[in-house]
């Protein structure tokens, strides 16, 4: 949908400007990168993915259970690790752990994102069309992130190397991406019930002696 394209855009530029701060905190902006500071930055994408893998395996299948949810989630869980990459020139010494923190949040994020993507677009394949949706919405993703990045690119001298310009910068951009996120979720029907959704239908059921019973979508 358009709400989710706007996203997504919002978000590809919020990740160009954490990536930048991250660069000027590990040293790049002043010269050459030192030894130290290369191995930070490799160490970070290391535990990072080890943070996904390990956040997968706890969560398991409750992903298919409610995707609404954990897509949420996942969006932002997404924009807290730009937060956190983007204050890593604030505590230089903190380097490793924020930056291992937001690699982290970014993997586990994505995982999320694609492991509650079948059921997301499961709910429009309404003629079994499931294959048509899958490459029109990754072909969407291709465009919003190269439009994000673009965006990022562009706001990238306005903003300078100051976190304190690029942080409130991330922070308009995470409020338009999670508001776009929550009104691309409340086109998604489900055609089974969540927990959530299960425990409010039982409820007004019971309270109206089982003369209503509500439709969730």
């Amino acid at each position: 949908s358009k709400w989710y394209a706007i996203g997504a855009v919002a978000n590809s530029a919020s990740l160009v400007l954490s990536t930048q701060s991250m660069l000027y905190a590990v040293g790049l902006g002043a010269g050459a990168i030192p030894v130290a500071a290369a191995l930070n930055w490799v160490l970070k994408d290391g535990l990072g993915q080890v943070g996904g893998i390990l956040f997968t395996s706890y969560v398991n299948n409750r992903f298919d259970a409610d995707p609404k949810r954990w897509r949420m989630v996942a969006a932002i869980i997404l924009d807290l690790s730009s937060f956190l990459e983007a204050a890593t020139p604030l505590f230089p010494a903190l380097f490793l752990p924020f930056a291992a923190l937001g690699n982290a949040g970014k993997n586990i994020s994505w995982l999320a994102a694609s492991a509650t993507r079948a059921g997301i677009h499961m709910s429009f394949a309404r003629r079994s069309n499931l294959a048509d949706l899958t490459g029109k919405a990754g072909s969407q993703g291709v465009v919003c992130s190269l439009v994000g990045t673009t965006l990022g690119i562009a706001l990238s001298p306005l903003l300078g190397s100051s976190p304190y310009a690029i942080i409130p910068a991330i922070a308009c951009l995470s409020l338009v991406h999670l508001s776009c996120m929550l009104k691309a979720l409340r086109f998604v029907s489900l055609p089974a019930l969540n927990p959530q959704s299960l425990d409010t239908v039982t409820t007004r059921f019971i309270q109206t002696n089982g003369s209503e019973v509500l439709r969730i979508e």
